[in-house]
């Protein structure tokens, strides 16, 4: 059923007229009529609305309307880790490339990445909404975070402690 048939079949079970509903939606008669009509769709946010309104799912209010299911999947954007990974990524290759044309040695600007990526980390730990973030975790994420900090950081202190003993040694 088309959300237009779903509102209007809704509606009439409240015994609600097309302005009652509009004027609880805050909203004019003739949205309703278009939706009814199927001429237009209503917002994310009016879908809501409605869905409380008639105390009834979402699912259950747009699940078989496949136009309208169609509309939230075009608006779909990438979200935010797939916008860091996705850029990180080129971002990182651009630069690798460019430092390897350069015949850069890497050896020498090591610790200086090293020690900009711990910034920027700090840096990031402070910025996050850790309550949201808690609440995402599943006790598979804190598992696979855990081993994949580990990873991440044997390598970064071996070589930390390294070139520490290093200097030591040739300041001796």
């Amino acid at each position: 059923m088309k959300i237009g048939e779903q509102i209007k079949k809704q509606r009439e079970m409240k015994q609600w007229s097309q302005q009652e509903l509009a004027d609880k939606l805050h909203i004019s008669r003739q949205s309703i009529s278009k939706w009814e009509q199927d001429i237009a769709l209503p917002s994310f946010a009016n879908i809501v609305a409605i869905s409380d309104l008639f105390a009834i799912s979402l699912d259950e209010l747009i699940r078989e309307d496949e136009k309208l299911m169609n509309k939230f999947k075009t608006i779909q954007k990438f979200t935010p880790v797939e916008k860091i990974v996705g850029v990180s990524f080129v971002i990182t290759v651009l630069i690798f490339a460019i430092l390897f044309v350069f015949n850069t040695n890497f050896q020498e600007i090591m610790p200086w990445l090293h020690l900009g990526g711990m910034i920027f980390f700090i840096a990031l730990l402070f910025s996050l909404d850790w309550q949201k973030i808690n609440q995402a975790f599943s006790k598979k994420a804190v598992v696979l975070s855990i081993i994949t900090l580990i990873l991440l950081l044997i390598p970064f202190l071996h070589e930390e402690i390294i070139s520490y003993f290093q200097t030591i040694s040739e300041l001796s």
